[in-house]
């Protein structure tokens, strides 16, 4: 089936004349879902889905409607077009416009080497279960692994009566695995997270192979079992890429997505001083090995880099078409949907901190007492920037060396304060990759940055418990 066919000829029907604008996507998907523990297989599933749906705006209010079939698109068109109308009687002075933008027309493809759809389940499988034995194996204090694989292959296509036309490939992957631990009493928990989002399964052949994960985990657990516990109260710190890449996403991006800013921290602030000079902060549509690399988003959009933060000035906002027109500004393709199933929001992509200019070395300089925070295990913001993450890997800094291990450990903060705190950024760089939700929806974002030390003042410390 060619999904385009049926878009562009209700594009033509005369059910969508009249309409200041339709936009219609179109999706075609296999999942295959597997999940493992020590004790072997628990699910495995491989289903497809293929539907469409509508989206039009018209007399300034917007309607949409869903249809798991290919049938009747025009249909479908009709059902939203009603969904418009019951909007523009409730608010009939709330009028939605749309930037304008140049229609695109353009197949897009993935990279993947070794297609996921080529790989047998019985190899997918089999690399779990060895992933689970091999964690569980490694140490008797570990009491569970669960390992949750998910991959999707197939088609989406969006056309519009703009004249545009998109048409991409989907080969996207993610694998989370947690393991818990139990030592005289004491429990200690960690995670691993991979995402994937245009690759194939070459990624576990060559890059995070059972033996790369399973140390990874292997690590974090007997970190967490043996470390000491956390002293309370607040000091200077390093955190690593992952631990940024939480305060970038949770408690500074949403911020910066434009249906959120007015009524977040940032509200009035810009173009003024939020951080030092040498900090800079953007979302941006291309990462190497990025989990929220986009080519288009799902309004059609080609999408740009975005600067949030620029040499320590609040600059710019994410937006979709219509608030690119409140704003005055140019879309920046944060438009995103979970599936054809819902409508895009702005959303994230790849938000993080660019690099600084100092090494290691010199960030730890001069710090008698504080925490180098590694990796993290879940964390929560607010509209008003405050934070709580909990941290599976943390050291001591002790008269500016790496010391003993700490367990049980959740930072928090006001973000906006911290951001004012930053004393260094490192030359390296790296990131996180999980999925963000907001609004019922749930995308593939990657968050990161460099090394970052920060004064005492900005991360107050305590036990996760």
């Amino acid at each position: 089936m060619n999904l385009a066919d049926p878009l562009l000829k209700a594009l033509d029907s005369r059910r969508c004349q009249g309409l200041d604008y339709v936009e219609l996507r179109a999706e075609e998907i296999s999942q295959m879902a597997i999940d493992a523990r020590e004790t072997g297989l628990e699910v495995v599933s491989n289903r497809g889905e293929v539907g469409h749906s509508a989206r039009v705006l018209d007399n300034g209010s917007w309607g949409f409607a869903v249809s798991n079939r290919m049938t009747d698109v025009p249909g479908t068109v009709v059902e939203a077009s009603k969904a418009s109308s019951v909007l523009t009687v409730a608010s009939p002075t709330d009028m939605s416009v749309l930037a304008d933008m140049r229609p695109v027309k353009k197949r897009f493809t993935t990279r993947a080497v070794t297609p996921l759809d080529d790989v047998r389940a019985e190899d997918k499988t089999d690399f779990l279960k060895t992933l689970c034995s091999h964690i569980s194996a490694s140490d008797p204090r570990i009491t569970t692994c669960k390992a949750s694989y998910r991959d999707f292959t197939g088609t989406r296509v969006t056309v519009t009566s703009e004249g545009t036309a998109v048409e991409s490939e989907v080969s996207m992957l993610y694998l989370m695995t947690s393991v818990s631990a139990r030592d005289s009493g004491a429990l200690a928990s960690a995670r691993d997270e991979i995402g994937i989002a245009a690759g194939g399964w070459e990624h576990f052949e060559k890059k995070d192979t059972v033996e790369v994960i399973g140390d990874r985990l292997i690590r974090r657990i007997r970190q967490q079992l043996e470390g000491v516990p956390c002293k309370p109260g607040t000091y200077p710190c390093v955190l690593a890429p992952r631990v940024v890449g939480m305060l970038a996403h949770e408690a500074l991006g949403h911020l910066s997505e434009a249906d959120f800013f007015s009524s977040g921290a940032f509200s009035g602030s810009e173009g003024k001083k939020v951080a030092p000079e040498f900090v800079t902060m953007v979302d941006s549509p291309r990462l190497a090995n990025g989990f929220g690399n986009i080519q288009v988003d799902d309004e059609g959009v080609i999408p740009r880099k975005v600067f949030l933060i620029r040499d320590g000035l609040l600059e710019d906002q994410m937006t979709n078409r219509e608030w690119a027109t409140r704003l005055g500004r140019k879309p920046t393709g944060n438009a995103r949907a979970e599936s054809y199933r819902v409508p895009p929001i702005i959303r994230m992509r790849n938000t993080y901190f660019e690099p600084g200019e100092m090494s290691l070395d010199e960030l730890f300089e001069g710090k008698k007492f504080g925490y180098l925070c590694l990796d993290v295990r879940g964390g929560q913001a607010e509209a008003n920037s405050s934070f709580q993450v909990g941290i599976q890997e943390c050291f001591e800094i002790r008269d500016g060396e790496v010391s003993r291990p700490v367990r049980d450990l959740a930072i928090s903060g006001i973000a906006v304060k911290s951001l004012a705190l930053i004393d260094g950024l490192g030359k390296d760089f790296g990131f996180e990759s999980s999925y963000c939700g907001k609004m019922g929806q749930s995308s593939p974002t990657s968050d990161g940055g460099p090394h970052m030390s920060l004064k005492k003042g900005a991360i107050v410390f305590g036990g996760a418990g």
